[in-house]
């Protein structure tokens, strides 16, 4: 993508899931401060998701006036404010006051973040609405929470997302006509077919299973649909057997 668009682009990789919490990283950002090494730049774009979305929030207040694109991140594991996130134990220990620390503060500087969650995904979206503030941007992906970066990479959206981002033209509206792309995204149709079985709403269980059957081809969807619609069938014979008995 970088190549395409003739960007620079500079990777920051760990080993593991450590929120980038460490103070070789902290020292890395800081010597670039200090050189000034972003003011060579016209425009300056931060990307994650998930810890590298945390990650992308603090460390972009490194180059004032950037733009910052969030999948699903974190705001903070410090217990005392995310006590209710029960996924990352692991990480209470580790310092989220120090420097770069609490994500949605590091964003006063920025140009424009955008931030996007999963609205059925409890807990990010509790990340997702400690962001709430002045010049940041909330888009939904139902649906998509757990993996959303590779979702969206095999929906074929990012690109079209981190480059609308730069040009200043992502909103709302267009972000809903990317989205669109996830009916033809066999994960996504799926996982909303999951969630409808679960609300024992037969008909529309039926009408998701006949779509995934009939765009994907799945056999086991076909034969699921088999038996939705068969039940579907009796439903409406005991019904109309206790309505001739009325």
């Amino acid at each position: 993508m970088a190549q395409s668009h003739d960007w620079s682009c500079l990777t920051v990789i760990c080993n593991r899931d450590t929120w980038f919490r460490e103070d070789e990283v902290y020292g890395f950002f800081d010597q670039m401060t200090d050189d000034g090494f972003f003011d060579d730049f016209e425009q300056v774009i931060f990307f994650g998701a998930g810890p590298c979305g945390y990650a992308a929030c603090a460390f972009s207040v490194a180059s004032p006036g950037a733009t910052v694109i969030a999948l699903e991140p974190q705001a903070t594991l410090d217990p005392r404010v995310t006590e209710w996130d029960d996924r990352f134990t692991h990480m209470r220990r580790t310092d989220f006051t120090e420097r770069y620390g609490y994500a949605p503060d590091m964003l006063d500087g920025a140009k424009d973040t955008y931030v996007i969650y999963d609205p059925s995904d409890r807990l990010g979206a509790m990340h997702a609405a400690l962001f709430e503030r002045s010049g940041v941007t909330r888009f939904r992906a139902r649906h998509l929470g757990g993996g959303m970066q590779l979702n969206l990479m095999e929906m074929g959206v990012i690109e079209d997302l981190v480059a609308a981002a730069a040009q200043g033209t992502l909103d709302t509206n267009l972000f809903a006509k990317m989205y669109r792309a996830r009916r033809t995204h066999a994960p996504y149709c799926k996982k909303l077919f999951a969630t409808v079985e679960q609300l024992d709403r037969p008909r529309l269980a039926e009408a998701a299973c006949a779509y995934i059957a009939g765009h994907f081809g799945a056999p086991r969807y076909r034969r699921k649909l088999k038996a939705l619609r068969q039940a579907l069938a009796t439903d409406t014979e005991d019904t109309a057997d206790d309505g001739a008995k009325l």
